[in-house]
């Protein structure tokens, strides 16, 4: 079987090739914008899909893709037929890629926290039963820093990179440190909030998303970085839908 996973977030769609481990992974601007990337997967024969999506408005757009470039049609993940427990207020406003998060996690048998950094910054907190318990949800780093680059005038858009000190010299690299650095201790210190009200002893630490390798090196937190962690938990959903 050659799968086919596609995770369509705000800012990105993420499509990954799976033959017994991932083969291909791109990454497309979440648009319309998107036929020569997306056709040059037709090589490998892919047999099987799934859409993991939380812009609807995509959807249609890459379930047609799939049927004219592979004759298949893929499986759509909800919160219905996703066989992740959602111990939440309402399950049907679970972003469909927290839940392939927490699928991806569910033999760990291990309270979990994901911190998944991207457009918006995640955090996906699971019980040790694999159930996803809820978390919180903050603004990504590119999302504020572009808010602050839209407000002030007198500021320019500036690499993400981590700068030598968190005292710059000048403008690029102060608003490096308080980009960068800032978000680092914000995401240190949600983790150390979410694992006191989890209550649960010992808890297991992700990373993740499309930030999560730019930031992981840098938290103080103890973790594990798996950057394919959505794209492992849709691969796991459609295993278990066969």
């Amino acid at each position: 079987m050659i799968f086919l996973a596609i995770d369509i977030g705000n800012s990105h769609v993420t499509c990954g090739i799976h033959d017994n481990k991932w083969m291909k992974i791109i990454r497309i601007p979440s648009n319309v914008d998107f036929c020569n990337s997306f056709s040059s997967l037709k090589k490998y024969e892919i047999t099987h899909a799934a859409i993991s999506s939380v812009v609807p408005k995509l959807n249609a757009i890459y379930i047609k893709s799939i049927q004219d470039l592979f004759d298949i049609n893929p499986f759509i993940i909800n919160h219905e037929n996703c066989g992740v427990e959602l111990i939440v207020d309402k399950p049907t406003e679970v972003g469909i890629d927290r839940i392939c998060n927490t699928a991806a996690v569910q033999q760990i048998n291990k309270p979990t926290i994901i911190g998944d950094i991207g457009s918006a910054t995640n955090y996906d907190v699971v019980n040790e039963n694999g159930a996803f318990i809820g978390g919180a949800i903050s603004p990504g780093l590119e999302t504020a820093a572009n808010n602050l680059f839209n407000k002030a005038a007198l500021l320019k858009a500036t690499t993400f990179m981590i700068p030598p000190s968190s005292i710059g010299t000048n403008t690029q690299t102060n608003l490096q440190s308080g980009i960068m650095f800032g978000a680092i201790d914000v995401i240190d210190g949600m983790f150390k909030r979410l694992e006191i009200d989890l209550d649960s002893g010992e808890t297991n630490k992700i990373i993740t998303g499309g930030f999560g390798k730019l930031i992981s090196p840098h938290l103080k937190t103890k973790h594990q970085l798996i950057p394919n962690l959505t794209l492992d938990g849709i691969h796991l959903i459609f295993k278990n839908s066969i």
